[in-house]
């Protein structure tokens, strides 16, 4: 078979095409690694949310190691991927080709603390009130 490149074609890492009257062949998938490291990020400017949507929506389909996820909790964008550098060079792109320059951190951790045995205590709060 032949190995081409199309461009302007609506479709994901991994697809293939096949031409009509050809037997259906179904490709193995190939193995995506966990992503080993998480950032969060936002637009400086909430006016370029909308090139923002665009550039991560792009980014999710050309790659299958960078993954995409809002968090409820935190309200922040979190991109995870395969290293710093991956993570960096996706921030710099959206800089460089949707004109949207971007935050990046680490995420916000969501603490709960949770009474889970019952305590015995005797306190008695004196109010001070007045001089000596």
């Amino acid at each position: 078979g032949d190995i081409c490149a199309l461009f302007g074609i609506d479709c994901a890492s991994g697809d293939t095409f096949i031409s009509e009257g050809a037997p259906k062949y179904t490709m193995e998938s190939i193995h995506v690694p966990d992503p080993v490291i998480s950032l969060s990020i936002k637009p400086k400017n909430k006016n370029d949310l909308d090139n923002f949507s665009k550039g991560i929506n792009r980014f999710q389909r050309e790659d299958p190691t960078f993954k995409v996820h809002y968090e409820e909790e935190s309200k922040e964008t979190i991109i995870s991927g395969m290293g710093e550098l991956h993570l960096e060079i996706y921030a710099e792109r959206l800089k460089s080709e949707y004109n949207c320059p971007c935050i990046t951190g680490k995420p916000k951790v969501a603490f709960r603390e949770t009474i889970t045995t019952p305590i015995k205590f005797d306190y008695l709060h004196k109010k001070q009130s007045g001089g000596a």
